[in-house]
């Protein structure tokens, strides 16, 4: 086993169990990443798997999603360190909105965001800290 330059074996222990390393897919912050990852994604609601496509997209060029702004035309994801990834074209009154926000881990009322007429004005931001309650998928 190599050892670090202090002769401590720790870090390569570590690294090998995966703790504290982040997927190589996965870049600590923008400007790690090529131009044409930061630049914004349109959405076509007729592209098949336009939800994973935009999913991947965010994962492969910034950190993990943290937030996300939603406005009547637009998307904006941010990733803890505050970087941006806009999605033009996905707005309100469309139900992949929903099942976006779902994917991310938003912290929302999917019946009363469906309420919002496509016209709104109004910029709604989410939290994405949405996590499962240990058991919540059993039922009776």
């Amino acid at each position: 086993m190599n050892r670090s330059a202090d002769g401590n074996e720790r870090d390569k222990v570590l690294a090998s169990t995966g703790w504290g390393v982040k997927p190589d897919d996965q870049p600590a912050n923008a400007e790690e990443v090529a131009d044409n990852a930061k630049a914004p994604m349109r959405y076509d609601r007729d592209e098949p798997d336009i939800l994973a496509k935009i999913l991947q997209r965010q994962r492969r060029g910034f950190n993990k999603a943290n937030r996300v702004r939603v406005g009547p035309d637009e998307v904006v994801i941010y990733d803890i360190n505050g970087d941006s990834f806009t999605v033009t074209g996905l707005g309100y009154g469309d139900p992949k909105l929903i099942e976006l926000l779902i994917h991310l881990g938003a912290s929302f009322d999917p019946r009363r965001l469906g309420e919002i007429p496509a016209d709104d004005p109004k910029v709604r931001e989410y939290e994405l800290s949405r996590s499962w309650a240990w058991g919540a998928e059993r039922t009776g």
